[in-house]
């Protein structure tokens, strides 16, 4: 006979204080006849009470984060025949494995592990599971009828990770039994290349892979989510800006940034249901996470040392021309510049004028022009002032638009915006006041998502 070990919910449907068969005393029984009444033949039922429709999603919440830690570990897997042979081999992450050195590794620790095994061992075998230390990872083993299946992990497996393993050997092994006879003989690792799907979907990997939004949403489907679900969605298309794809992490820092009050095990939750509706989906790129994580690091060093050397080509340029020019020709090319950023001024170009103005700064301290310097700074100062100021109004139009619309996640967003514009600023006294103002109003906003 099978047994199998069920985590179940019920809602018996009665108050507790007008309990007529006896609440709590014969809670154990009430149930136990309930589940009989349903043709459940069980022998063993543990009963533990939840408070609140709160305390049950926490326990949703804190499964599925214990997933996520479990899998987040997970860095290879190998199957091997019986006999100790690769007959299947699987990167989740970024390791580079030599399956047959492994295999042999393996098959060298369980020889030894199974010789000082006592004789009670070898009658009642209770060890499913051998643990090695392999070039700084842990190994797990599960040690199937049929086969051997090996996790590669980044630090010592969790008993949930254990129990899953092991359900994942029950079911390949009752699966795929005739292509692993069929390896045996053959010896191609293509016959058991279906099996990459079965990892994927046991162990949820997807949750480890490099993520995207789906191309086409319908505008009814985003309606109907979630307030949560509608901030990970938004927060999304902010990352999708800066590269094609992001990584869970990042998205649950990002959005517990956003809401505040929010559990990291809440927000995974949402964003695992948005996976299960295929809303965020896997971003089609070969998994190489530490790869593509150091690829975006670079990418960002490439574009600030470009702009650096920019804005330093046009120094040394300034610092060059300087050497043939003279204090008179010097003033013709610094009121060129302060005309040109004038102009721009006027057009509302505030960048390209903040660019003329700083080559009219650099051409007056190469000539230790005193005054000037001193002019084109507080010009500096008011065109640095205006932008923000323009940023200011439009970030505290739209959260004020947001936030009557009840388009929280939106008006969270822009109030985030004005906070970090008044942090830059350098006269933080004033600021002080209108800062918490600020926090309350961010707080209160917050609040619509518990």
């Amino acid at each position: 006979m099978t047994y199998f070990k069920l985590i179940v919910g019920l809602d018996c449907g009665v108050d507790k204080s007008v309990c007529q068969f006896g609440y709590p005393e014969n809670c154990f029984e009430c149930l136990s006849k309930k589940f009989n009444e349903a043709n459940f033949l069980m022998d063993i039922i543990e009963v533990t009470e939840q408070q609140s429709q709160q305390k049950r999603k926490e326990i949703l919440y804190k499964h599925i984060w214990r997933k996520y830690q479990d899998i987040s570990t997970i860095r290879h897997l190998i199957v091997l025949t019986k006999a100790g042979l690769p007959a299947f081999n699987m990167a989740i992450g970024d390791l580079p494995i030599d399956a047959t050195l492994l295999s042999g590794f393996i098959q060298a620790n369980i020889s030894f592990s199974s010789e000082e095994l006592t004789l009670l061992d070898r009658i009642n075998p209770e060890k499913k599971y051998y643990e090695f230390e392999y070039k700084n990872f842990h190994l797990l083993l599960c040690i199937g009828k049929l086969c051997k299946i090996c996790l590669i992990l980044d630090k010592k497996p969790s008993n949930s990770l254990k129990e899953l393993l092991s359900n994942f050997t029950n079911y390949f092994e009752e699966n795929y039994k005739d292509e692993l006879v069929e390896f045996e003989k053959m010896g191609d690792l293509s016959i058991l290349d279906p099996v990459r799907g079965l990892v994927e979907k046991t162990f949820d990997i997807i949750l480890n892979y490099p993520l995207t939004l789906a191309s086409k949403i319908p505008p009814h489907v985003i309606d109907n989510l979630s307030l949560i679900q509608k901030a990970i969605y938004e927060t999304a298309k902010e990352l999708l800006k800066e590269d094609t794809y992001f990584f869970i992490t990042l998205l649950i820092n990002m959005v517990s940034k956003l809401l505040g009050l929010i559990s990291h095990e809440e927000i995974l939750w949402n964003i695992y249901q948005l996976l299960r509706q295929n809303l965020i989906i896997r971003a089609k790129l070969d998994f190489e996470r530490e790869k593509l994580e150091g690829e975006l690091k670079e990418k960002k060093e490439r574009e600030n040392i470009i702009r650096n050397i920019m804005e330093m080509k046009d120094l040394e340029e300034i610092i060059f021309e300087c050497q043939d020019l003279n204090v008179e020709e010097a003033n013709i090319k610094i009121n060129s510049s302060l005309n040109k950023a004038e102009i721009a001024e006027k057009n509302a170009a505030y960048q390209e004028a903040l660019y003329e103005y700083q080559k009219a700064m650099n051409y007056a301290k190469e000539f230790n022009m005193d005054i000037k310097i001193a002019e084109i700074s507080l010009k500096i100062s008011e065109i640095v002032k205006i932008n923000n100021e323009v940023e200011l109004n439009f970030a505290i139009d739209q959260a004020n638009k947001s936030e009557k619309k009840k388009d929280y996640v939106i008006a969270l967003k822009y109030l985030f915006q004005i906070k970090d514009i008044f942090e830059r600023e350098k006269d933080l006294e004033n600021n002080h006041k209108q800062l918490e103002k600020l926090e309350n109003r961010i707080k209160k906003i917050q609040n619509h998502f518990k």
